[in-house]
């Protein structure tokens, strides 16, 4: 009688807990309307229509991001369950395992803290906008507000900065670089650790080589593969009183509180 007990309020706490989490993601939401974030941000000069994004481009992000992301409803049950379970391993939260739906509901409404009532808030979030935004607006948006490291959001203002050029005419090897600055614009900035970016590029190079449909041929990789830490691409900016200043270990601010006002030189 008493474990009955014991476990029927277990129940009722989950249930309150969810309902609190549930009403915080609906006044999220109905405070800051997702169509109408869509249409203030599209009308700003950076951003870029999904039209007039490389298609190549496109195909890398997703799949370094999230494979699944034209399959799933707004989460993998997968990805949530090796996050679970490293996770536990760890004893902390070290993979978040989020969709690209998930990773733009966090940038649009909520905190970077990292914690299991904030992940499912997150997938509330992204639930609603699966239904409000469908597949290409959420893709879209998320490529317009990304973080690219050194204060640039989205992929307009990652171009133009690290190689000062309109993102159409961005060549393979530079495409490569800017999707692999994202899952760690601090540790791994091409710019101020170029070592680092090494390391990761040769992960992603191996990813993006496998399967039936490779994302890059093993030619094309090893093209990309030939340029090193002394020359990642002869566009790239180099090191100069912005990028070695620049205090790399801020935490990220997303849209719902606003990027960082950072007065960059013109390059």
């Amino acid at each position: 009688m008493i474990i009955l007990k014991v476990f029927l309020s277990l129940i009722a706490a989950a249930l309150l807990i969810f309902a609190g989490l549930a009403g915080y993601a609906f006044i999220l939401m109905k405070n800051r309307p997702p169509l109408k974030l869509y249409a203030m941000r599209s009308e700003e000069p950076d951003f870029l229509p999904l039209d007039q994004i490389p298609s190549r481009l496109i195909e890398l992000i997703i799949g370094q991001e999230d494979p699944n992301f034209y399959i799933h409803h707004g989460y993998d049950a997968e990805n949530i369950r090796k996050a679970w379970k490293k996770n536990f391993m760890q004893k902390h939260i070290v993979l978040g395992g989020s969709t690209i739906t998930q990773q733009l509901a966090k940038n649009l409404y909520l905190h970077f803290s990292r914690n299991y009532l904030r992940k499912l808030v997150e997938l509330l979030v992204a639930l609603k906008l699966e239904q409000v935004y469908g597949k290409d607006r959420i893709l879209e948006m998320y490529i317009n507000i990304i973080y690219f490291g050194n204060g640039t959001y989205g992929i307009t203002d990652a171009a133009r900065f690290y190689f000062d050029k309109p993102v159409p005419e961005l060549t393979l090897n530079q495409m490569v670089m800017l999707t692999i600055i994202p899952p760690a614009p601090t540790a791994g900035n091409p710019i101020q650790h170029p070592d680092m970016f090494l390391r990761l590029r040769s992960k992603f190079l191996s990813n993006y080589t496998k399967g039936d449909h490779p994302l890059v041929s093993q030619t094309e990789a090893e093209a990309i593969s030939a340029h090193g830490a002394d020359c990642l691409d002869p566009e790239l900016r180099k090191p100069d009183d912005f990028t070695c200043s620049y205090p790399q270990t801020i935490p990220l601010i997303n849209e719902r509180f606003g990027p960082f006002a950072v007065k960059r030189e013109a390059r």
